[in-house]
């Protein structure tokens, strides 16, 4: 069990944040997270304001985490270890019915999968395959099954284009950790930033047109923003300290994101242009969603996020201007990985 949630801490920061936005941001009615409160790992799902968890997914055979949401397909799409210690990609219905392993054949530990916006393909990156990573996609039947980068580099997934005709990566291909667009028809690559800092955690804009991402390009790691082609890089935070993990608002207004500015990781809101940067959690005795995992609701009002303030990582949720932190899960075990469901 513990090796999975080792594996599942390594990359739960490229998951979240890569849902599918809806067109008209509407309220969710639940929220799916990760535990290990029945012995291994399972997914459960829970109403809003945390009544009724429910396990989806058994934790007697195998660990399950990481799930991810598609309002189009009413599906799940998670990892699993198969019970053999190989992370795989598995989907199922919104009640855990209708559990089906999505690749016969799967790379070997894959990474977590992520729904495109149509809910028809699923992208996820694979592990150690042949000394490099590769970011393949999977339909959602799991017929087809596509290498979509096919370098030998290190390619890692990073985020769906808003419209579901592109994504982000990131791969060491040139020799520097920079982000790259491609379609996801294949071709070549485009690379959108420099070659002389490292360049990660790319997040789309919802209406496509800029990228918010993080560079030490300036001697330490900040957040910035381009155009969606990788023109005109804008520096929005300057402090001492790791700034990252940005999360665009629905409405695009907003940017969340997490900070050690204050010497633990909390999170914090922005405006769009990087004006009036504001620590949300305030809780400086604890480590707030450490991995990145903190969502905002599709209607913008809350932020989904994981706390260890109460003595053990639990699933909170807050108003976006900070107001009204809830425990939802409130259990000994370690939960995290949680995502609104609608």
């Amino acid at each position: 069990m513990k090796w999975f949630l080792v594996a599942l801490v390594g990359v739960v920061g490229l998951l979240v944040g890569c849902q599918a936005r809806p067109m008209v941001p509407e309220r969710p009615s639940r929220i799916a997270f990760m535990t290990d409160r029945d012995g291994n790992f399972a997914i459960y799902i829970m109403e809003r304001d945390g009544s009724n968890p429910t396990s989806l997914t058994t934790a007697d055979e195998m660990n399950s985490g990481l799930p991810n949401w598609s309002s189009q397909a009413r599906a799940f799409a998670f990892l699993n270890d198969q019970g053999i210690a190989t992370l795989a990609i598995s989907r199922m219905d919104e009640t855990g019915n209708n559990m089906a392993l999505m690749t016969a054949d799967p790379p070997p530990n894959s990474g977590p999968p992520v729904w495109s916006p149509a809910g028809d393909w699923i992208a996820f990156g694979s592990g150690q395959n042949a000394g490099n990573t590769e970011i393949y996609l999977v339909d959602s039947s799991g017929e087809e099954v596509i290498n979509l980068t096919d370098h030998p580099s290190q390619d890692s997934f990073e985020t769906w284009a808003p419209d579901g005709q592109q994504l982000l990566f990131t791969s060491d291909r040139d020799g520097t950790l920079a982000i790259y667009g491609i379609d996801v028809d294949g071709g070549e690559s485009t690379r959108l930033t420099e070659l002389e800092s490292a360049n990660a955690q790319s997040n789309w804009s919802p209406d496509g047109a800029k990228i918010a991402f993080i560079s030490n390009r300036d001697g330490s790691t900040e957040i910035y923003v381009m155009d969606a082609d990788g023109s005109n890089p804008t520096r929005l935070t300057n402090v001492e300290g790791f700034d990252g993990y940005p999360r665009w608002s629905p409405d695009g207004a907003k940017i969340a994101f997490l900070s050690s500015r204050d010497g633990d990781a909390e999170i914090y809101v922005m405006n769009a242009d990087g004006s009036d940067q504001t620590n949300l959690t305030n809780s400086p005795d604890s480590q707030e969603s450490l991995q990145g995992d903190f969502s905002w609701s599709p209607d913008g009002q809350q932020i989904l996020f994981h706390s260890d303030r109460d003595g053990n990582v639990e699933v909170y949720v807050m108003n976006a201007d900070g107001s009204n932190v809830t425990n939802l899960t409130n259990d000994p075990a370690n939960d995290f990985g949680s995502i609104w469901v609608q």
